[in-house]
């Protein structure tokens, strides 16, 4: 897998050249075979060692247009890509190339080789000097060419037996990589970062190529990040993490500038390392209370720079930069009653702890879930019926009313708040409730606006409603009597009026 990485990330540019002319500035290797084939490789990186590996024999009719033919043993691990007919000639299968026309190598057909490669043997090899590098009087054939940047199946042309292969993985450090082991956090988690990046000897180009004598490696380290430890710095000569005999642990802390300078050559300018080594390192960190809630994430960026033996650091532009992001959230709770009145006075009990006293934003924040001192995970609502904790990761938290306002009912059940990431950087909730007080997705006149200015928050309006009225013994026997006594005046004065009209008649 190693292999295939290096081989598809750090390709060796094929060019077929049809020309005699060797170049001006050259290093040349003789391999003194009887055929004259060349290969060249320009812009060959200075201190990297190049290798042919002949995959395939070739014979080529050496006159203008002629043709070239192929013969040898396929690898079983090539046997996809390659064919034979029954005169033992060789020719590409369609799954060597990417398109119809044949002009473009396959990944899969790339694949094999960088496997193929690692237990075949060199025909050549040689150490650039910054020149183009040439490979001359090798036998016809199809070669591969291998560097520790990369590999590139070529052959040599039919018509004029030699090929420049162009490489353009040289003299740059590269692939830099940074990765953090969880993006949703709470307030008081440690993160890990990991950043790795390919390293090179040398910077520049051709004969005017310097060496780099050590890299800094620098971080924005900002304010919701505390407590930074460097875990692990490992130089990796070969890049395979697979083995580990070729690794080199380094030990070194962030300065005050928020870098970290490694050496890459010794007091005698010799190099430490191999060309395109990797270095691998981690370092871990605290999230703050200063970390921004939801929006657009919490961002830190990490830099590459190198200086060379004549003190020279690249430009901006040239510098290697990578970015993270984390994010965190925020919770709001907004206690009214039945007609939507904001209610104070309602005690809240939550699955985690706060610190008891809250943010300059009135905001509490979270602390974990384990008991301490200045710590609560009970919080009771003041005149505005809001609680706001800020810096949970996303999820799920059940929460428990544990007192109502007086007059007011306590709730039966535990009720859930989910915090998700909204991207917002403020909070404008609205919620309906019905005539009974509860919530509706109707709107009705009883409406509760949740509004948080800087805040992004998941918001739970949580009612409470007022005790029924129970019936009341000592005024209902008072009213009676006045009921009864009424009755019992109304009643004489019935019979008075009836007693008078009764004694008119008899006389």
């Amino acid at each position: 897998m190693q292999n295939l990485k290096k081989f598809t990330s750090l390709l060796l540019t094929l060019v077929m050249v049809i020309t005699l002319t060797n170049t001006v500035f050259a290093l040349e290797v003789n391999v003194g075979d009887p055929d004259a084939g060349q290969i060249t490789i320009s812009n060959a990186a200075k201190g990297e060692t190049y290798a042919i590996y002949k995959l395939f024999d070739a014979t080529v009719s050496g006159t203008s247009g002629g043709s070239i033919a192929y013969q040898g043993t396929i690898p079983s691990a090539l046997s996809a890509y390659f064919t034979q007919d029954s005169q033992g000639n060789i020719s590409a299968t369609a799954a060597a190339y990417t398109d119809p026309s044949k002009t473009t190598m396959s990944e899969g057909l790339r694949a094999a080789l960088a496997t193929w490669i690692t237990t075949a043997t060199a025909k050549s090899s040689a150490v650039a000097d910054g020149s183009s590098l040439i490979f001359k009087n090798i036998d016809f054939g199809y070669y591969v060419v291998s560097t520790t940047q990369g590999e590139s199946a070529i052959t040599v042309d039919s018509t004029n037996p030699s090929v420049t292969v162009v490489d353009k993985n040289t003299t740059v450090p590269k692939d830099l990589n940074k990765t953090v082991d969880d993006t949703d956090v709470n307030v008081g988690d440690v993160v890990t970062y990991t950043v790795t990046f390919k390293t090179a000897n040398y910077t520049g180009t051709g004969n005017s190529q310097k060496k780099i004598v050590s890299y800094t490696i620098e971080d924005t380290l900002p304010a919701f990040l505390t407590d930074v430890t460097v875990t692990s710095i490992v130089v990796d000569n070969d890049a395979d993490p697979a083995t580990t005999a070729d690794q080199t642990t380094l030990t070194a802390q962030f300065d005050n500038a928020k870098k970290i300078s490694l050496t890459w050559t010794d007091a005698n300018g010799n190099f430490l390392y191999n060309n395109g080594a990797s270095i691998t390192m981690t370092y871990q960190a605290k999230v703050t209370a200063e970390a921004a809630i939801d929006g657009e994430g919490n961002t830190n960026q990490v830099t590459i720079s190198w200086t060379d033996e004549d003190g020279n650091t690249p430009p901006d532009g040239d510098k290697l930069t990578k970015e993270n992001k984390i994010y965190t959230y925020a919770l709001a709770l907004q206690k009214v009653d039945d007609k939507g009145q904001a209610l104070a006075g309602a005690t809240f009990q939550f699955p985690f702890y706060v610190n008891e006293t809250p943010a300059s934003d009135g905001a509490y924040v979270y602390a974990g879930t384990t008991a301490g001192a200045g710590l609560t995970n009970q919080i009771t609502t003041p005149a505005n019926g809001q609680i706001v904790i800020k810096g949970v990761a996303s999820g799920t938290y059940t929460i428990t009313e544990t007192a109502a306002p007086n007059g007011y009912n306590k709730l039966t059940e535990s009720f859930d708040v989910t915090a998700v990431k909204t991207g917002e950087t403020t909070t404008n909730t609205t919620v309906y409730l019905d005539a009974n007080g509860n919530e509706t997705s109707t709107e009705t006149k009883t409406k509760v606006t949740v509004t948080l200015a800087n805040l992004a928050a998941s918001v739970k309006v949580v009612v409470n409603k007022t005790g029924v009225h129970l019936p009341i013994t000592g005024g209902m026997g008072t009213t009676i009597f006045y009921v009864l006594g009424g009755l019992l005046v109304l009643a004489a004065a019935v019979l008075l009026l009836l007693k008078k009209r009764l004694n008119k008649k008899d006389r």
